[in-house]
């Protein structure tokens, strides 16, 4: 009986280790089953990925000579035409200023306002053309206008680094003129600014061509475009009918130093008729430039400065007596302002801006040149929350002279500007 139940204990036990043997086989031939086929999923991952990186060096060397770097939109076949129209960018830029004199009479309006508020819409239309829409609303006595500011198509990468663009555009002259009252940096616009072009900037339906030249030592960019030439400055209207239109031309030149320096500057020249007599012509020569120092987004010095110059040349007069040409002085104006602007702080900045404007035709009672001129100083500090808000308070002191009056002869002004500026959206890249 003892030998028997031994026996059977023998069996059972035999049988069991056969048992956990055969289960840890099992489990091993199943962990490397799957340890195989983890190896071959990552290695087919690694297949892809590589072949992604081929496919996108090849759309990259394919748009080399294009201007510009194209972007999903137009480098990605696989998205459709619908989902290209959704991908452009919307924003809203809110600029608020208030300003605060002590003159008698008051030079300024003592109040604060919303001064701008523009919305737009920027994106690509397909693989050849991009467009722009922007409106905006700003108080002009009380009362809010609304216009177009912008609204041109451009064709972006024609072939040897050319581009067309065509509607109604801020043309590209001088430095300022291309940038939005909330993207300047300074609260007021410059008196040279203010007497040539306006306010804020001036805009044209018409079309610009411009070219990257093909050198190595500097960057070079030629802007030749003409317009309706209807009208002049940021007028709400179309303006009187001239018999030839506008033209005008930008060179723009940047050049890097290294250690974070680098500049840019251009010449520019505009040819309009400020009426409907076509031999009353009216031209106005710019230089611009601005030097940068940047230390990633936490330090930052720039300093910029536009100089402008404008002759009006009137047409000839006929004496229907003695039958005498006499041909009348051509009306001379120039000035410049200088500015700089040191960020010592993520968060803060400083900056100044020295502005001069003269007219060389103002005459006296013995009809002899009169000095004349316009002198401002103006100082400012300005907080920057971030890339889309900014709040900056300015203090400017303006001296007057002009001896050919008879009265107020020389006048002093001190004022006062504070800006907040909001904007909402995707903002595009401001220029260098």
């Amino acid at each position: 009986m003892i030998f028997t139940l031994a026996l059977f204990s023998y069996i059972a036990f035999a049988q069991t280790n056969k048992w956990e043997k055969e289960l840890e086989n099992d489990s091993e031939k199943k962990t490397l089953e799957a340890k195989q086929s983890t190896d071959k999923g990552n290695n087919n991952w690694e297949d892809d990925l590589e072949k992604d990186l081929k496919e996108q060096e090849k759309r990259s060397k394919g748009s080399q000579d294009s201007r510009g770097t194209t972007s999903p939109v137009s480098s990605n076949n696989q998205i459709n035409r619908s989902a290209q129209n959704l991908m452009m960018d919307a924003s809203v830029a809110i600029d608020i200023v208030g300003e605060w004199d002590k003159n008698k009479p008051r030079t300024t309006n003592n109040k604060l306002d919303v001064r701008t508020a523009e919305f737009g819409f920027t994106g690509a239309v397909d693989q050849w053309l991009r467009g722009n829409f922007l409106a905006a609303a700003h108080n002009e006595n009380g009362k809010y206008n609304f216009e177009v500011h912008e609204a041109w198509i451009q064709a972006p990468f024609l072939p040897f680094n050319t581009s067309v663009k065509a509607g109604q555009m801020f043309m590209d002259i001088g430095r300022l003129n291309k940038i939005h009252w909330h993207d300047r940096p300074f609260i007021t616009t410059p008196i040279v600014h203010e007497k040539f072009i306006g306010q804020e900037s001036t805009m044209d339906t018409g079309a610009e061509f411009s070219i990257l030249l093909p050198w190595k030592f500097i960057t070079q960019e030629l802007v030749v475009g003409a317009t309706n030439g209807k009208r002049w400055g940021h007028a709400h209207s179309e303006g009187i009918q001239k018999n030839n239109p506008m033209g005008y031309f930008h060179l723009k030149n940047f050049y890097y130093f290294g250690n974070n320096w680098g500049t840019q500057f251009g010449f520019s020249g505009v040819r309009f008729e400020p009426t409907t007599d076509r031999r009353n012509q009216r031209y106005l020569y710019g230089f611009d430039g601005v030097l940068r120092w940047s230390q990633s987004n936490l330090k930052e010095i720039m300093i910029m400065t536009e100089f402008w110059y404008q002759q009006e040349i009137f047409p000839e007069k006929i004496n229907l007596t003695t039958y005498e040409i006499s041909k009348p002085n051509s009306q001379n104006q120039w000035g410049y302002y200088l500015f700089a602007d040191y960020k010592f702080h993520q968060l803060w900045s400083v900056g100044g801006r020295y502005d001069y404007f003269t007219d060389k035709n103002l005459t006296g009672k013995d009809g002899k040149f009169a000095q004349n001129a316009i002198e401002s100083q103006s100082l400012q500090v300005t907080f920057h929350s971030s890339e889309f808000g900014k709040i900056r308070f300015s203090v400017e002191r303006r001296f007057t002279q002009d001896y050919s009056k008879e009265n107020n002869q020389e006048l002093r002004e001190f004022k006062a500007n504070i800006q907040m500026v909001a904007i909402l959206g995707s903002h595009p890249a401001h220029s260098y």
